[in-house]
């Protein structure tokens, strides 16, 4: 095997998986390395931004004992989004990273809502005034540790760190850096209104290039902790969720990737720039720089199926084992209705103090009508982003379902039947490694393009899901009962 080939690196906030791929798109190797996530207070999730290099440095060093590393050619990372690493002059962290699922920067939020109305910032920005963006996380250290922010230079998104690591210098894809929320999604440029609403130095923030940016060689020091040769090719890359997306195919305009692991992302590709008026999803540049993506950034679905096995069947059953029996339950359940608001909502819309809740459970319901109850649940909440994508003026068209949730046939047709749509599932259902591969084989120049990286990269399962039209009747008015029970319950969760 000569080559040439491309790795793709997805630094994810559980480990990181490196894929090595040849230039047709076939899988030649990959490597895996998990580290933690630090909780040092409720609310709050921490990293240490090294431990990402080293597991990078690792993870490369394995899957180069397949291949001379010569005859790779590049390496792109597809990396978490909304985190923040203060770094020093020299590039160095300050602190542990502040990871996207922390959120203790509330009142930071709260304190720009009163100088810039969250309608306007997402005019300006394409995402929502909300603590999850990194932007607040840098205030939260302005605020609360003055010492460190004092000695930073610069903030990082965890992939401009990892790109800095391996070629030494500070550059952000645009999809990254709407992940900080001070993109002008439409420009591609840092918004200087909000920057300045904010009151956030300009110069603190990494250079814009697009995700298929090809840097140059990486750093002596990355070549000697990996085993790549000097002269291979760093892509910039993009966030995690645009590169599962680009992984799965999705790149044309009105394709939908649905991504359903622990939370389940939503994204839709669109030519231009688009806004919902009701907030329900973010516009964001795609990884593929002539697309954007409409997202919402996942409310917990897998996970609820997880809280399920683990507190009420057993943490050593098999998943299709505990849905199979809901495969014999009529399509809405009896009646039942269960909203996935375990973490709180992200639809029917943005509500961090909703709950999970079954609606209308009586004598006769079964555990096997709960759980299909709960997945059908998750079923309305994608329903309710799909329809507010529409709502923004998107042709929405097909759904490419990834992750972990895709293995399930059950809830790959009661999909279809909720939304209405075609559902299809790429033979490799963990797709942002491939993501960051596709951009790395396009940004050396492997490859000539996007659409033709992956026409190499992507291939699908035989099987398509149709919408059932009978079905879809029901799950009409199951849908509707299910936002009925929501906005009932909506002054309990908000008192």
């Amino acid at each position: 095997m000569t080559g040439p080939y491309v790795i793709g690196c997805d630094v994810g906030s559980q480990g990181t998986n490196t894929a090595l791929y040849s230039a047709d798109g076939k899988l030649v190797a990959s490597a895996y390395q998990s580290y933690d996530v630090l909780f040092p207070h409720p609310g709050w999730a921490e990293q240490d931004p090294r431990e990402w290099i080293d597991a990078l440095h690792k993870t490369i060093r394995l899957v180069l004992e397949y291949v001379e590393p010569s005859a790779v050619k590049a390496v792109s990372f597809g990396s978490q989004l909304d985190g923040m690493v203060a770094c020093d002059a020299h590039g160095r962290p300050l602190r542990n990273a502040i990871i996207w699922m922390d959120r203790r920067a509330e009142a930071q939020a709260a304190a720009v809502r009163q100088r810039l109305p969250p309608e306007s910032f997402y005019m300006h920005t394409g995402t929502n005034l909300d603590s999850s963006h990194a932007v607040f996380k840098a205030l939260w250290i302005k605020d609360e540790e003055p010492e460190i922010f004092a000695q930073t230079k610069k903030l990082l998104p965890p992939g401009s760190f990892v790109v800095q690591e391996a070629a030494g210098v500070a550059m952000v894809d645009y999809s990254n850096a709407s992940s900080l929320a001070l993109l002008d999604h439409r420009t591609r440029r840092w918004s200087d209104d909000v920057i300045g609403a904010v009151d956030l130095e300009a110069a603190m923030l990494p250079e814009l290039v697009p995700g298929t940016h090809g840097i140059g060689p990486i750093t002596e020091a990355f070549a000697s902790a990996t085993g790549l040769a000097r002269d291979t090719c760093l892509v910039v890359g993009c966030g995690d969720e645009m590169a599962a997306t680009l992984g799965a195919g999705v790149f044309a305009p009105g394709e939908v990737c649905d991504v359903v692991g622990t939370a389940e992302p939503v994204c839709a590709v669109s030519s231009a720039p688009r806004e919902d008026r009701t907030m329900l999803v973010e516009c964001h540049p795609h990884g593929d720089p002539n697309s954007w993506l409409l997202e919402n950034p996942g409310f917990v679905s897998g996970g609820n199926l997880r809280w399920w096995r683990d507190q009420l069947c057993s943490p050593d059953d098999q998943y299709d084992d505990i849905t199979a029996p809901a495969a014999g339950v009529a399509p809405g359940a009896e009646g039942l209705i269960f909203l996935p608001c375990m973490q709180g909502a992200m639809a029917p819309e943005w509500n961090g103090a909703a709950r999970g809740v079954f609606y209308g459970l009586s004598l006769a319901h079964t555990k096997a009508h709960m759980t299909r109850a709960l997945l059908e649940g998750s079923a309305f909440a994608l329903r309710d982003i799909l329809e507010a994508m529409t709502n923004a003026g998107l042709d929405v068209r097909r759904l490419t379902i990834v992750g972990g949730g895709a293995k399930s046939a059950l809830w790959r047709q009661i999909k279809a039947d909720v939304t209405g749509l075609p559902v299809r599932v790429p033979d490799n259902i963990e797709t942002t490694a491939t993501g960051a591969a596709i951009l790395a084989a396009v940004g050396s120049g492997v490859l000539p393009d996007v659409a033709a990286a992956v026409s190499a990269f992507v291939r699908y399962g035989p099987e398509e899901h149709l919408p059932n039209p009978e079905q879809g009747a029901i799950y009409d008015d199951a849908y509707r009962r299910y936002r009925d029970v929501y906005y009932a319950l909506k002054p309990m969760f908000d008192g």
